[in-house]
């Protein structure tokens, strides 16, 4: 494995870097602790200047409007853009729509690009991700699907009910899971309007974290039509197309991931060279130092193991273990991290005059979206045993 960083990547990485500490950080100020988002009128002007700059959806081939990376320099460049939560969004590269593009690249038509993909790439819309449902619907296990869509004539007739679908308040279009016929084998993907009848946000979630743009929604779809022209790909693909959205998709959630951490480390690293109790700093402590040498080296092992899983997609070889065994490892990485720093912090870090408690609600959503960490352990388990992976 060769894990060099390109040079080009790396001067990439340095300007993005600044770019996020100097444009991107300052912005946080506005940040509504309360609704959970950010002024959108805030977002638009920093969206200017990231195109301006030429950082404007880095995830994306040239040819697309992108800077060209491979799956490992686009993790490297998004672990950079995890320092701030409000970042990805700016970039043009948050969930679902970075998803969502990968997606629509692999399997859209021309028309259906015209019409989404393109638009998307702008930044002119925005979309949602309709796959997991309330119970009894599929969570974890996908096959429990309850949304069917029956063929009828030249159309697909959808109901269902979908939720925590991430940015569908202001979607344009969301991409619907469901299966056909009733059949669970000839599970398919749908490109659904928001202005389509039938549909129905029924609320934006409330949550223990930020709503970001968009925000978790609950959906209901009752009678929807859906023309043929408006599938993805083919019909029974639902699941392969899944999979092929969902294994890059956990890298880029698992480098945005380090970079939070990272971040939560620095800022109790600075307020630990600061505070100073019983004569001397807090940093000069043993054992706070031991905090930040379990934390930094746990950080440093979640960022290689996704290195690896990236390497291994990047070279075609199959990374279904390597990937779960990083966004299970990552995610419990970040919430260890921030833990650790609102420990240090102290009061401090307890209070909104720090980002800590922010990142503290939001990074406990990642040990549960794209899979709790009880599944990925029961996948990597199960395959060890079954033999049908080994180191």
């Amino acid at each position: 494995m060769d894990f060099e960083i390109p040079q080009e990547v790396e001067t990439l990485r340095k300007n993005i870097q600044d770019f996020i500490t100097n444009e991107i950080i300052p912005l946080e100020k506005h940040y509504d602790y309360e609704k959970g988002r950010m002024p959108e009128d805030i977002n638009q002007q920093a969206r200017a200047k990231v195109k301006a700059s030429g950082f404007w959806t880095p995830h994306l081939p040239k040819s697309e409007g992108g800077l060209g990376l491979d799956l490992i320099g686009t993790c490297i460049i998004f672990s950079e853009l995890g320092r701030s939560p409000i970042a990805p969004y700016i970039f043009n590269c948050d969930a679902p729509d970075e998803g969502n593009m990968h997606l629509l690249s692999l399997a859209a038509t021309e028309k259906q690009k015209e019409l989404i993909l393109h638009p998307l790439i702008k930044g002119n819309l925005r979309t949602g991700f309709a796959m997991t449902e309330p119970a009894p619907g599929a969570g974890s296990d996908p096959t429990s699907l309850q949304t069917n869509a029956e063929k009828q004539g030249d159309k697909y007739i959808l109901n269902g009910r979908k939720w925590y679908c991430t940015g569908a308040n202001g979607a344009k279009y969301l991409i619907v899971m469901a299966k056909v016929n009733g059949s669970f084998r000839k599970t398919t993907m749908f490109l659904v309007p928001t202005d389509a009848k039938g549909y129905t946000m029924v609320r934006e979630i409330e949550l223990m974290g930020s709503h970001g743009p968009g925000g978790h929604c609950e959906l209901n779809f009752e009678n929807v039509e859906v023309p043929e022209d408006m599938v993805l790909g083919r019909i029974g693909e639902g699941f392969r197309l899944s999979q092929e959205r969902l294994g890059p998709a956990r890298l880029t959630h698992c480098m945005r991931w380090t970079g939070m951490a990272r971040r939560a480390l620095s800022i109790a690293r600075s307020y630990a060279k600061e505070r100073e109790v019983f004569s001397s700093r807090i940093a000069d402590h043993q054992g706070i130092q031991w905090m930040f040498a379990e934390r930094a080296t746990e950080i440093e092992m979640a960022f290689l193991l996704t290195l690896k899983a990236a390497w291994l997609l990047k070279t075609g070889k199959d990374a279904r273990q390597e990937t779960s065994m990083a966004k299970w490892k990552v995610s419990e990485s970040l919430c260890n991290t921030i833990d650790m720093a609102i420990q240090i912090c102290g009061g401090k870090g307890y209070s909104r005059d720090l980002p800590l408690e922010l990142f503290y609600r939001d990074a406990r959503a990642a040990r549960i979206a794209d899979g709790p960490s009880e599944v990925h352990k029961m996948v990597i388990g199960r395959n060890y045993v079954s033999e049908k992976w080994d180191f």
